[in-house]
This record gives structure tokens, sequence and C-alpha cells, in this order.
């Protein structure tokens, strides 16, 4: 059974092509011809045009774990910190540490007397913000007690309309999210 001619049409131009690039390769042995010219450059035109834009959306999402991974360091730090009662500034009444976390900002925080002053504040990028779970972790000096009034947080990219999230188990561990999710 023979094949329709616009089967082999194609690859019949395409041998058309090579012979002629072959032909100008073998009278032109010491350098390239404009035709072998314009053909590397537009393989590489077509590649960087497709591979761009996949690499920039996987920096983004490097970003947005970058910045989940700091705001989990940052609440560690806060526990690890009460428990050792590592006092920030003098303190009669030591009340331990806190993490408040806003839409475009967290906090960590010292405790005295139940009053509980800034020690650094942490901006997220202007693309990126906590859509679920803003609020507030208080760890207890000597491991004492925890206070989470938010459970998951969830920050979200406007640069990729996704999102990551940061899980909170009951003992308090926390576990950024492996995989970006789809968010509202």
């Amino acid at each position: 059974m023979t094949q329709p001619a616009s089967h082999w049409a194609p690859n019949a131009a395409v041998a058309v092509i090579a012979l002629i690039v072959l032909d100008l390769m073998e009278k032109n042995k010491f350098g390239f011809t404009m035709i072998e010219l314009l053909i590397a450059v537009t393989i590489m035109l077509i590649f960087s045009g497709i591979g761009l834009p996949y690499y920039n959306k996987h920096s983004q999402e490097i970003e947005l774990k970058k910045e989940a991974n700091k705001l989990v360091s940052v609440i560690e730090l806060a526990k690890k910190k009460a428990m050792s009662s590592d006092l920030y500034q003098s303190c009669d009444s030591f009340s331990g540490y806190q993490v408040y976390i806003n839409a475009s900002n967290y906090l960590l925080r010292f405790g005295c007397s139940d009053v509980y002053q800034n020690m650094q504040t942490y901006n997220f990028p202007s693309y990126i913000s906590v859509t679920l779970g803003t609020g507030s972790f208080i760890f207890k000096p000597l491991g004492i007690g925890t206070i989470i009034s938010i459970s998951p947080i969830r920050l979200k990219s406007s640069l990729l309309n996704q999102c990551l999230e940061i899980s909170i188990t009951t003992n308090g561990i926390m576990e950024p999210g492996n995989s970006l999710i789809n968010c509202p």
C-alpha cells in the first residue's frame, strides 16, 4: 500500500533543504554560509523562547519556598529562645517570645511581664503575601506552654498566582509544603 503524496512531501522538502545545505557547506569549507548562520540563530531563538518562561516560573517558585523556609526558621528561633530562656534584654518577669504574622510581614517579639516588644521585623517581597494564617505564636519560657492561634499558614505569590502552605502539627512542628497549590 502506497502512502499519499502529502505524507512524503514534508520529508522530501527536508531532504532537498539538507542537500542544499550540504552542497553549500562543500563549496565553502573555510567558514559558515549565511543559511547555516540563520538556521543556528533560529534554533537558538526557539530554545530560548521556550526555556525563558519556564526559568522565570521556576525561580519564582524557589523564591516562594525560600520565604516559607525563612518564616519557619524565625518561628523555630523564637521557640528555641523561649525554651532556653534566652533574654533579649534584662527582665524580671520573662513572658517568652512571640512571632506575629501579618499579610505583608512578620515580627519577632520579646515578652516581659506579658508585654511584647518588637525585636525584628521581616518583610515579604511585594508579590508575596499571607492569605491564610495571620495571627501569633507565643512560646512560653522553658517550654511551659505554647499558644498557637493560627493553623495552617498559606503564602501566596501574586506573580505565579499559586500558594505554598506551611502545615503546623498539634505539638508545634512546622513544615512547608513541597508543592505549590492553586489558591483563590
